[in-house]
Parts: structure tokens; C-alpha cells; sequence
């Protein structure tokens, strides 16, 4: 009889799970397209580029719709089973709360086993894909990210402009700063500009009037120029307007599989094992190295000889401890890189295990709403995903600053969450036990006065 039971609410939680996974997948779409409108019209980036944006975002997307689909489906199923009476009927017939939740335990198991292996083996690759798409596209057209009263980069070049009209490409009160090898080499102030593209796009003309050049004499450094001018053009080449896509190598935290960032931690952690070892050591020979001419110190001024040790003596300990000082910092850096990885190598699998906790928290949600409707699904749902996601977000906000270590940071509100949900059970049980006797005295009431069963 469980395992009947157990099938049967199994097949009642696909067709809320799947439909709760499109509701959720197309709110979160729906809110990239609004995020990445102006930058995907502004840049001209054609449909077919947009739509693998928007393929590769699903990546990220199903590791948190997953466990959010979850809820959905275990608070609608049981509200639903609730208010039908089937969830009395089970409790009636003596089954559990916990036979009823074997079957959804063992699907948010299956759930959770596979959404660790698309964390690890899909979604790393997912998200520097995605990544390195999102960065050809900010590269493409780069004139475009000129903005009225912020400086923006552009080959070489940091133009910052009062006024913009977008229509004209009109410009009003223009400053310009040219840059060679990381060092200004020429500020470049107009009152009025135009821009305009020429070689199919690739070239980018910058038209100023009434202006005047302002530089350092690269013969001689100590003389500064300064030139007026009328008109004045820059033309700045290879500005593009195809999109290029390039070859990212470099990846990010949440580019990596969990055993990939481990590799790294590891590394980290020997490079702090290395450096707090040998600090003594090399604190030691510093001090040894450093104080050991005190005793012949050469007086080559007229104060007292044990003066002039103490001059060096201070001078030599304010030397080491900025030494010293400066190794703490590199462990610590090296700290926070491990406390980073470490975070996203407890999210993946934490995020997984939310599918367990939320059959946990939603069964008995879900029995005491007694309403199957979408709208108490999501909205449950929601509310409890957006605690969940508070835990994790200042969860990693604290990790990263060190306040808390990264496997509480990650793993607080599964804990939490899931012992509210076990709590939760045991209650409904205990009042499942408590009418099951009822109706046995009642039953037993029955038989001896001849009453029917």
C-alpha cells in the first residue's frame, strides 16, 4: 500500500514541476530581456546572437529554478491532495507523513544527485560561454558607450562629454585625454564635436571646433605645450561594427567545476603553508641581518654613539614590521581567494540539496494551505526562495569578508530550513497519531453499543 501511494503522488508532482519550471524560467528571461534591451538595440547585435545570449543564460537559470520548481510542485501536489481529503484519507488508513513523503524524497534525491552533475560538468562551461559572449558584445561599437557626463574608453582615448545629442551626434563641451603606453600624453579640450562613423562603420571620426591641445614636449619633458585650434579631427581606427568573437582562457569562480577550483584552493593553501613557515624563519635572519652592524656602526656625526644606534635601531624595526606587515597581507589575499572558491565549491552542491529541503519544508505547507492553486504555489514559493537566497547571498558577503567560514555561509539555510521542515512533519504526524487513536476509541465505542462502525 505505501509503495502504491508513494507512485501516486510521484506522478502527481511532474505536471506542477514541469509547468512551475516554465513559469519561473520565463519570469527570469523576461527580466534579462529587459536588463540587456538597450545594450542588444544599441549595439545592433543580430536576433540569432541574442538568442544564444539567452540559451546560454539558462545555464545559470536551472540551477536555481530546479529547487524553486520543487516547492512549486510539492506545495500545489499536496495543497491540492489536502483539500481533496486524500491526505486525510492516507492519515486515516494509518500511513504516515513520512511513507507519504518516501516517494518525493526519493525524486528530489534523483533531482538533486543530477543538478550536482550539470553544476560540475554543464554550468561551468554554461557561464564562461555566456561570459565571454556578454564581453564581445560590450567590445562591439564601443563609440556607443559614450555617455553625457561620464568618461568612457575608448582604443586609447578617455572622452567625457557635457552634452550628447543622440539624433546628431552632436557633441558640447568635449574633453579628451590620449594615452601612449598607460601614460596621458595629450589632453585635447573642445567646446563643440560631432561624431561620425566612415570606412563601412570601422572608423570612428571625432570632428572638434574651437578647442585647444594641451601636452608635454616628448623632447624634452620639463617644457608643456598648449595649442589652440579651430578645427581639429581624431580618427580612431578598428571600431568595428561586426561582432568578433573571441577565445576567453581565463576563467572565473563560476566558470570552474567544484574540482577544478579545489585544485586552486589546494595551491593556495600550500603558497599560505609555505609563507607562514618560513615568516619566523625569515623574520629571524632579517632582524640578524639587519641589527648585526649596530655594534660597529660607523659615527659619522657628532652625536653620541649609543644615539645614533638608537636612530638606527628604531629605523631597522620600523623596516622589518613593514616587511612583516606586507608578507600578513599577501597570506590574507591569498585567504580571501581561498574563502571565494570555497563558496562556489558549497554552492553547487548546497543548491542540489535544496530540492530535499523544500519537499521537507513544502509537505506540510502545502497540507496546511489546502489550496492547490498555482497562485499559492508560487506565491509560498517565493517567499521562501527569497529567504533562501538571502542566506545565500549574505551567506557569501560574510565569507568573503571572513566573518563566517564558507560551509556555514552555504550551508545555514539548508540547515535551518530543513529542520523547520522536519519539525513541521513531526507535528502533522503526531496529529495524524493523535486522530488515528481517536477514531480507534471511537470504533471501540461503536462495537459496544451497537452503533455502526
Amino acid at each position: 500500500m505505501p509503495r502504491t501511494i508513494s507512485f501516486y503522488i510521484m506522478r502527481q508532482l511532474v505536471g506542477p514541476f514541469v509547468f512551475g519550471m516554465f513559469v519561473i524560467v520565463f519570469i527570469l528571461l523576461m527580466e534579462q530581456m529587459i536588463k540587456f534591451i538597450d545594450l542588444f538595440l544599441g549595439k545592433g547585435i543580430a536576433f540569432s546572437v541574442v538568442l544564444e545570449v539567452f540559451i546560454l543564460s539558462l545555464g545559470w537559470m536551472m540551477a536555481l529554478v530546479v529547487p524553486m520548481a520543487v516547492l512549486v510542485a510539492v506545495l500545489m501536489t499536496f495543497g491540492r491532495l489536502a483539500a481533496d481529503n486524500e491526505i486525510t484519507a492516507m492519515k486515516a488508513s494509518g500511513i504516515s507523513t513520512f511513507q507519504i513523503l518516501a516517494g518525493p524524497v526519493a525524486m528530489s534525491l534523483l533531482l538533486a544527485f543530477l543538478l550536482v552533475q550539470f553544476n560540475n560538468r554543464v554550468l561551468p562551461d554554461s557561464n564562461h560561454r555566456l561570459a565571454g559572449l556578454l564581453g564581445d558584445i560590450h567590445r562591439k561599437r564601443p563609440a556607443l558607450a559614450i555617455k553625457a557626463g561620464a568618461f568612457s574608453d575608448i582604443k586609447g582615448y578617455t572622452i567625457r562629454v557635457e552634452s550628447l545629442n543622440e539624433v546628431t551626434s552632436e557633441l558640447e563641451s568635449v574633453t579628451i585625454q590620449k594615452k601612449e603606453r598607460n601614460e596621458e600624453s595629450e589632453t585635447i579640450v573642445a567646446k563643440r564635436g560631432r561624431l561620425a562613423f566612415t570606412d563601412g562603420g570601422n572608423v570612428l571620426n571625432l570632428y572638434l571646433e574651437d578647442g585647444e591641445i594641451h601636452g608635454v614636449d616628448e623632447s624634452n619633458p620639463n617644457r608643456y605645450h598648449r595649442m589652440l585650434f579651430y578645427t581639429h579631427t581624431i580618427r580612431i581606427d578598428g571600431i568595428g561594427t561586426e561582432l568578433v568573437r573571441s577565445d576567453r582562457k581565463n576563467r572565473g569562480d563560476r566558470e570552474l567545476s567544484a574540482g577544478d577550483m579545489m585544485e586552486r584552493v589546494q595551491s593556495y593553501r600550500e603558497e599560505i603553508t609555505r609563507t607562514r613557515a618560513d615568516q619566523k624563519q625569515a623574520a629571524l635572519e632579517a632582524i640578524g641581518a639587519r641589527f648585526a652592524h649596530l655594534e660597529t656602526a660607523p659615527d659619522t656625526t657628532k652625536e653620541p654613539v649609543d644615539l645614533q644606534r638608537q636612530r638606527i635601531y628604531a629605523r631597522e624595526v620600523s623596516s622589518l614590521g613593514t616587511e612583516l606587515i606586507s608578507r600578513d597581507r599577501r597570506v590574507a589575499d591569498k585567504q580571501r581567494q581561498v574563502d571565494k572558491y570555497l563558496v562556489e565549491v558549497h554552492k553547487k552542491y548546497s543548491l542540489p540539496v535544496a530540492c530535499i529541503v523544500f519537499v521537507l519544508v513544502g509537505t506540510p505547507l502545502g497540507v496546511r494551505a489546502r489550496k492547490g492553486g498555482l497562485g499559492v504555489g508560487v506565491g509560498f514559493s517565493i517567499v521562501f526562495f527569497v529567504i533562501y537566497y538571502l542566506f545565500l547571498t549574505g551567506g557569501e558577503k560574510l565569507a568573503d569578508r571572513g566573518y563566517v567560514t564558507p560551509a556555514v555561509s552555504m550551508w545555514a539555510a539548508n540547515v535551518i530550513m530543513g529542520i523547520l521542515g522536519l519539525y513541521l512533519i513531526r507535528k502533522s504526524d503526531r496529529d495524524a497519531s493523535r486522530f488515528s487513536f481517536l477514531r480507534f476509541l471511537r470504533r471501540k465505542r461503536n462495537q459496544k453499543t451497537g452503533e455502526p462502525v
